[in-house]
């Protein structure tokens, strides 16, 4: 018994041994494979870490948003980059969007350290079961945040290894709060929508704390995979997915029954929206874009760059309509061009099935709006009128009387008869455009053929106060402001008119109205110009002959003074004038002349400021992250009285001379004589108060100047300013075809301008030029040209220079006796 117990005792202790030596063993054996692991570890660490940012630069990450163009006052204009962002602070972000995406991207994200191992094991074991792939879902938001900033997108052992270690290490830099308000800016949701705010706006077209709890949670189920999962382009999986955040959301108390029911069943009403702009100025946008992008490259599309531009919003929105208005009523004055398109309809009045409107809705629906002119598509007529379907499904009906002016245009200077009933311009199926009557109904439109521009600078420094390049920018991205070179014709006639004043010939010098033959030996041809009104006035005054715009005496004065004078007058005006012509044609602006609105408008801001040559400008600062870049320094209209303009903190700029970081008003070279220019401005407002430019007296302003313009029924005109604005307005089609008999820039241009000033003046006191010295005022005979006394009647007062007032003039202008008129170009 004694010796089982022995025994007994003996395989016990060897049992014993053998654990201790087992034990010892798997001791000496994790140990190992710990020191191992963590030599492995620390060896991947030494390899990667300085592969890794530094987590501190996400601190002072800067937040990369599109380039935005901003008028003067800060209305938003356009945008344009890659990448859509619209930053918001934690406490922005709505509480249920945030409790949907925690629960979705990441449960633990306030538990762990930036590596949630509890889902790191989950997928270990996954990738254990299915070694093929790398499963998804162990990434927490911070490693999301490190791969989206600091990493590609794919999927790597190496990747997520560095996403880990950079993970970490942003933990131990920002507080939970600081990383997630980067997420919630940064994660893409398709559509170059980056962060939760943009998401919101490019999807339903408001910001995010405007969005129900069924909205937030289709936006919350996004980033997972933003190009499939979202509500546009996957619509079928991005509503089962917001169906999965919603009951993750009840199921955690986020919402009640009935709240969780109706988001459930809400449909998914998502789309594609733009930013909602403050001001329509696409022309200004790109003009401020081209700006940006040559100042500092592609860069300036996706680095925080801001533009503010001298564009007035209140002038921009009445330039905008005044040259629709104008558009639209010249296209309607020469008739109905027919429907756009039309599409195949049921025979006689057979209904319409749904199948037909909803495919002609789609039709509608994807065809441009231009304008104000609504697409529309015809589904019923009557006698009274018409009914047609909109993009948005509604139905609307147009009378009879809103279609009374669709007279069928036959040719440009003929239409047929006025309609008497609706079937006479319209039918079903007929594509058509509609414009709101401003009382709540519906008339008959088209987008006009014809093109236009309006360009209305600040004479004293060149800023672009508003610009117009066409009837719409998604009609034509053509800018006719600054790009459309054209004839000026008889608005270029002051230029002319300056350059023979600055010869010495005076407003009451006379020229005779007559007839002028000219042989032209190369085309074996008579050339006879002739007056517009094809009648002929004899002898007349400078003045009159201005402001009637009288060809003949614009030709005999360039024939006085000669073309090279006048060339080189004009070129102090800024124009280019490499291609005029050197023949008669430059007296009435025709030829091979070619000028832009722009152009008009910098030469005629000379005749406002008093004779300086400012250059046109539109960007006024640029930004970048709120740190301004550049800042216009744009030459005035001024010479020693620069020096007195206060430099915006109640200094004057002759006090700052000199300080090195402030500079002085520079002045803007002076290209005409001041009483010159007083002179012509007196010239110019008569046009307006008796001449082609009497349309304007309707503005019941005595400060106004211009002169209306037309050439070869191609182009119309009217070039214009007051002290603080100078305005051009252009219309004409872009292949130079005829507008039309009786189409003139008095009738055709002028109305667009003043429509534009009664605006733009609107509040603006009368300014009154003071007479510089070297300028009287004389009586004389209207007739003659010549002084009076103070008691003969008929006489009228006229401005003379003191050189070239008539007491003072001893013998006629200079004039190259052997000089022949026909041959003096």
């Amino acid at each position: 018994m004694q010796n089982i117990d022995y025994q007994h005792k003996v395989m016990k202790s060897l049992v014993f041994q053998n654990y201790i030596w087992i034990a010892r063993g798997l001791a000496i054996m994790l140990g190992t494979g710990a020191a191992a692991a963590i030599m492995t570890i620390a060896a991947v660490y030494l390899y990667l870490d300085p592969q890794i940012p530094s987590a501190a630069s996400y601190r002072e990450l800067r937040l990369q948003t599109p380039l935005r163009i901003y008028a003067e006052d800060g209305s938003f204009i356009a945008e344009y980059g890659e990448r859509r962002r619209i930053p918001l602070s934690i406490d922005q972000f709505p509480p249920l969007f945030i409790h949907a995406v925690l629960d979705t991207e990441d449960k633990r994200f306030y538990a762990h350290g930036g590596i949630d191992f509890v889902t790191l094991v989950r997928s270990t074991v996954q990738l254990l079961a299915n070694p093929d792939e790398i499963p998804p879902g162990a990434s927490t938001i911070t490693m999301q945040l490190a791969r989206n900033i600091s990493f590609t997108l794919e999927q790597t052992f190496l990747r997520k290894f560095k996403e880990m270690l950079l993970a970490v290490k942003i933990e131990n830099e920002l507080s939970k709060d600081e990383i997630l308000e980067l997420y919630l800016n940064v994660i893409p949701f398709g559509h170059r929508a980056y962060g939760g705010e943009a998401a919101a706006r490019t999807y339903y077209g408001r910001s995010l704390t405007e969005l129900d709890v069924a909205e937030l949670a289709m936006l919350a189920g996004i980033p997972q995979a933003p190009s499939i999962t979202n509500p546009v382009s996957g619509p079928d999986r991005a509503v089962r997915r917001r169906n999965v955040i919603l009951r993750n959301m009840y199921e955690s108390g986020r919402m009640d029954t009935d709240t969780y029911r109706a988001a459930l069943a809400a449909p998914n009403i998502a789309r594609l929206h733009q930013r909602d702009r403050d001001l329509e100025a696409p022309w200004v946008a790109e003009w401020a874009r081209r700006t940006v992008l040559e100042r500092y490259g592609r860069a300036a599309y996706d680095d925080s760059f801001e533009a503010f531009t001298s564009v007035d919003p209140v002038l921009q929105e009445s330039a905008n309509q005044s040259l629709r208005n104008g558009l639209i009523a010249y296209d309607r004055r020469h008739g109905y061009r027919g429907p756009e398109r039309t599409l195949t309809a049921p025979p006689g009045d057979e209904p319409l099935d749904d199948d037909t409107l909803d495919r002609w809705q789609r039709t509608v629906a994807q065809t441009p709006t231009f304008g104000d002119e609504v697409p529309a598509l015809v589904i019923g007529l009557d006698d009274e009128g018409f009914e047609a379907l909109l993009g948005d499904g509604r139905r609307v009906r147009v009378e009879l009387a809103q279609m009374r002016w669709a007279r069928p245009y036959l040719t440009v200077n003929s239409r047929g008869a006025r309609p008497d009933h609706p079937r006479a311009v319209v039918d079903r199926g007929h594509l058509v455009r509609l414009s709101p009557d401003g009382e709540g109904g519906w008339r008959l439109g088209q987008v006009p053929e014809v093109q236009g521009a309006l360009v209305a600078m600040r004479p004293q420094d060149g800023a672009i106060r508003a610009m117009v390049g066409g009837f719409d920018f998604r009609h034509s991205q053509f800018n006719n402001a600054n790009q459309a070179a054209r004839q000026p014709g008889s608005a270029f006639k002051p230029f002319i008119y300056s350059a023979a004043l600055e010869a010495g010939e005076t407003a009451a010098s006379i020229f005779n109205d007559a007839p002028l033959v000219f042989e032209d030996a190369a085309l074996e041809a008579i050339y006879r110009p002739r007056n517009d009104s094809g009648q002929f006035g004899g002898p007349t005054r400078l003045r009159p002959a201005l402001f009637r715009s009288v060809n003949l005496v614009s030709m005999r004065v360039l024939m006085k003074i000669g073309a090279g004078h006048a060339i080189e007058h004009a070129g102090r005006f800024g124009f280019d004038t490499a291609g005029f012509p050197r023949n008669l044609q430059l007296a009435i602006g025709g030829g091979t002349m070619g000028v832009t609105p722009l152009d008009m408008a910098r030469a005629y801001g000379v005749y406002a400021n008093g004779g300086y040559l400012v250059e046109p400008w539109l960007v006024e600062r640029i930004d970048q992250a709120g740190e301004t870049l550049f800042t216009a320094e744009p030459l005035l209209a001024c010479s020693d009285e620069c020096q007195q303009i206060p430099n915006g903190n109640g200094r004057l700029a002759v006090e700052v001379a000199d300080d090195a970081d402030e500079h002085l008003p520079r002045s803007a070279p002076r290209v005409l004589d001041e009483r010159v220019a007083y002179i012509m401005h007196s010239l110019l407002g008569d046009v307006i108060q008796h001449g082609t430019g009497r349309r304007a007296r309707t503005l019941e302003r005595a400060d106004l100047g211009g002169k209306t313009g037309t050439t070869n029924e191609a182009d119309t005109w009217f070039a214009g300013y007051q002290h603080d604005l100078a305005a051009v307005v252009w219309i004409g089609f872009a292949n130079n075809q005829p507008l039309g008999n009786n189409e003139f820039g008095s009738n055709t241009a002028l109305p667009v301008w003043v429509e534009f000033m009664e605006t733009a003046l609107r509040g603006v006191p009368e300014f009154t030029w003071d007479q510089p010295p070297g300028v009287v005022r004389m009586r004389i005979d209207p007739h003659t040209g010549l002084p009076v006394s103070l008691d003969q009647s008929g006489a009228i007062f006229e401005l003379f220079t003191t050189e070239t007032a008539p007491e003072a003039r001893t013998s006629p202008t200079p004039r190259d006796p052997e000089a022949r008129p026909e041959s003096i170009f």
